[in-house]
């Protein structure tokens, strides 16, 4: 086998073993792309639950701002 053979062969060997991996790579960027979009579709309603709790902390705050502020006065 000739050094040119051999270089040919090693070089379409590598290429495959490359192509393999890009392959490979591919499917799992694929999985975790599904993963990530069943994830997103399962908790969809999450930021909206996370805006109204954020408005009643801050309604609770303001009552107990009130409520400081009369403890205040009366003391």
């Amino acid at each position: 086998m000739s050094p040119e053979t051999l270089s040919l062969l090693t070089l379409a060997a590598t290429l495959v073993v490359h192509l393999f991996g890009t392959v490979w790579w591919a499917a799992s960027v694929s999985r975790r792309v599904d993963y990530i979009e069943k994830w997103i579709t399962h908790h969809e309603h999450t930021a909206e639950r996370l805006a109204a709790l954020e408005q009643r902390i801050d309604h609770l705050h303001d009552g107990i701002q009130r409520i400081e502020l009369f403890l205040h006065q009366r003391s």
